[in-house]
């Protein structure tokens, strides 16, 4: 019998100047400051992702668990703000929120103070109906700046100004919307609409949209397709989690090579799909999925939305988060002293930021033990 999971170990090479790790900065001729970068990291390629469905009902497949609380940040400034249905990302020493009512923010990072609101709500030309930040890996762009209802995509410059680059996608039907998106190289995104994702091209003036993979499970078709994806690009690997089923997929970026956890949980009522608002009757599994180079952190509830509002009136915060490596082997699982649907991981440090709908003040930071 095959073993259910493999592990491997990661090398890293640093190059260094005499005297230690060095990296600098200075002027050139014209007054520009220049990094001057000694240091370069050798990441070896993964091993290949194996194939296959595995099924975990009932097993304990955490090699580790740990117990963290979080420090709430309480902003220095007068700038209060509720984040409406936001999605993050770290850039430098930014963090941008794209949030319904804003449409986006920009803070100061790590301090995590207010430094500007950008753009619009509205229909009109350059504004944003349902906004959604999205990483960039062009270096021209800080991040890119999608309408969700429409297809427009924008980038923001160094100089926190937005460009419009062109229409990701052509509404047909009110069920033509994107929620998140994410990269899929310098020059592509992917996204799911529906029950696909989809990868579109950033080249070029008209619309070209490929569709990589379809989400629906065959075991469970009453189930909607809706969850969380995740990309990066550089490892080669896109993942997946369900929201009212326990399932994740690994995938490659061109999704031709998948590999299936099932942990066989679901108990999803059918007869909620009839009733307004009846999905909050069925427990949520998977929330979120948020990648770093080495490894995937995925939040889980396994409560339904009443629970949690009743809970957290109660102040018992909490939910949990699962770490995986890129090719679906489980590494540690932590229960956070919060509860927050939207998250972003900090790529280099590994810092966990939350935004928690019951604080004024909604920044709650977790240092996971890394």
């Amino acid at each position: 019998m095959k073993p259910i999971f493999f592990f491997s170990s990661l090398i890293v090479l640093s190059l260094s100047a005499c005297g230690g790790k060095q990296n600098t900065t200075s002027e050139d001729e014209n007054g520009t400051l220049a990094a001057d970068t000694a240091a370069v990291e050798i990441i070896p390629e993964l091993p290949p992702l194996e194939a296959g469905e595995v099924f975990l009902k009932g097993k304990e497949v955490f090699p580790e668990e740990a117990e963290l609380t979080g420090t709430h940040i309480v902003e220095p400034d007068t700038f209060i703000f509720k984040p409406a249905s936001p999605s993050m990302l770290v850039k430098d020493s930014l963090l941008i929120m794209s949030s319904k009512d804003a449409p986006f923010y920009a803070f100061r990072y790590p301090a995590l103070t207010h430094m500007k609101t950008i753009g619009k709500r509205g229909n009109g030309p350059d504004e944003f109906l349902l906004p959604v930040a999205v990483e960039s890996l062009d270096p021209a762009y800080l991040c890119y700046m999608l309408d969700g209802y429409n297809g427009n995509l924008y980038g923001l410059g160094p100089d926190l100004e937005t460009h419009f680059i062109k229409k990701t996608f052509d509404r047909k039907s009110i069920r033509d919307y994107v929620e998140h998106a994410y990269p899929a190289g310098e020059k592509a995104i992917v996204y799911q609409m529906g029950s696909n994702i989809y990868r579109v091209s950033l080249e070029n003036d008209s619309v070209q949209r490929e569709k990589l993979y379809n989400l629906r499970l065959k075991q469970v078709k009453s189930i909607p397709t809706t969850g969380a994806l995740c990309t990066h690009p550089e490892r080669d690997r896109m993942v997946y989690a369900y929201k009212y089923t326990k399932i994740i997929k690994f995938m490659d970026m061109e999704a031709k090579t998948v590999r299936t956890l099932n942990f066989e949980q679901s108990g999803f009522d059918e007869k909620t799909l009839a009733i307004q608002n009846g999905l909050d009757a069925n427990v949520t599994h998977y929330m979120q999925v948020m990648a770093t180079r080495d490894h995937v952190y995925i939040t889980h509830s396994g409560r339904t939305p009443y629970v949690v509002a009743a809970e957290v009136q109660k102040g018992n915060n909490y939910m949990f988060l699962e770490k995986y490596d890129w090719n679906g082997n489980p590494v540690k699982r932590y229960k956070l002293h919060d509860f927050c649907v939207y998250n972003v991981i900090d790529p280099k440090t590994g810092t966990l930021i939350m935004t928690t709908y019951y604080h004024d003040d909604p920044f709650v930071i977790y240092h996971l033990d890394d």
